[in-house]
Order: structure tokens, then C-alpha cells, then sequence
């Protein structure tokens, strides 16, 4: 997985943004949009980038897990 692909699934989530991944970072979003790039203008992506994704990504995921907890306690207040 490069870090296009990374970023991509990471963002594919409307709550988890290039903006969000670039704070984490410390960088600035064009550089990250540059990075996610192919061609003479793109950039290399952060160094160790890897563990950063990661770490997005479990917090993304639990923030999915309390969500759909909450959705859960709706609909069996529902029925």
C-alpha cells in the first residue's frame, strides 16, 4: 500500500479529512495533496508515514465503533 492508497481509504470517511491528515503531520494540506500525487510536480510523502495513517486510521475507527453503538441504542429505543 503507498500512501495514496493509504490516505484514500483513511479519507473515504467524511469525518477524516486531507486537512486532518496534514495537522498530523505538522505539514501544510498542498504538501499532502502533493505527496498523493504522480508526476514531476508531486512530492514524496512524509517520512515514516506509515505509523501516523495508522494511528489516524484506529482513531477514525473508533469513532465509527461509538457511532454505530449509538445507532444501535436508537433503534432498539425505536422498537
Amino acid at each position: 500500500m503507498d500512501f495514496k492508497e493509504a490516505t484514500d481509504v483513511l479519507t473515504s470517511a467524511p469525518t477524516m479529512t486531507l486537512a486532518k491528515v496534514a495537522e498530523a503531520f505538522g505539514k501544510d494540506t498542498h504538501t499532502i495533496m502533493r505527496a498523493r500525487m504522480e508526476g514531476p510536480n508531486a512530492r514524496t510523502p512524509p517520512r515514516d508515514w506509515q505509523p501516523v495513517v495508522a494511528r489516524l486510521a484506529r482513531a477514525q475507527a473508533a469513532y465509527l465503533r461509538r457511532y454505530a453503538a449509538g445507532l444501535d441504542r436508537l433503534a432498539d429505543e425505536l422498537e
